[in-house]
């Protein structure tokens, strides 16, 4: 009887303490682990180059406007080029506020077309943070 009981007892803790495995399909292409190779990518670009696209925003930043600034003054400036060459999403932060306005304001006024980035040949969207610094003598 004490054997039938024990292997009762084995039986039951095999089979609850049983585990299964389960098969998940394999995800079809899997980019997240891909290394990063430069001939692969490709920078988005402005017509002229990013000193064109500096100098440009810069002349239309309206220095009348900004207040309370003495000596030198900086903001930086975040945005992304799209996938379709246009500037989309921009954040200026800095010390002043009225500076860090102009300069939005003058980026949204870019109307010109970017060359969009690549990677692996299919146009992405690119990040650029730029520096302004301004001096009031």
């Amino acid at each position: 009887m004490k054997k039938i009981v024990a292997f009762i007892l084995f039986l039951g803790f095999g089979l609850v303490f049983a585990q299964a495995q389960e098969t998940q399909p394999k995800p079809t292409e899997d980019h997240s682990r891909d290394k990063f190779i430069p001939e692969q990518s490709k920078q988005a670009e402005y017509p002229g180059g990013l000193s064109a696209f500096m100098r440009e925003v810069s002349q239309k930043i309206n220095t009348n406007r900004i207040k309370g600034a003495k000596g030198r003054t900086r903001s930086n400036a975040k945005f992304s080029v799209s996938a379709k060459g246009y500037i989309e999403t921009i954040i200026v932060t800095g010390e002043n506020e009225s500076l860090n306005q102009e300069v939005e304001k003058a980026m949204k006024s870019m109307k010109k077309q970017w060359t969009p980035g690549e990677y692996k040949g299919n146009p992405v969207l690119i990040w650029f943070t730029l520096p302004f610094t301004i001096n009031f003598e």
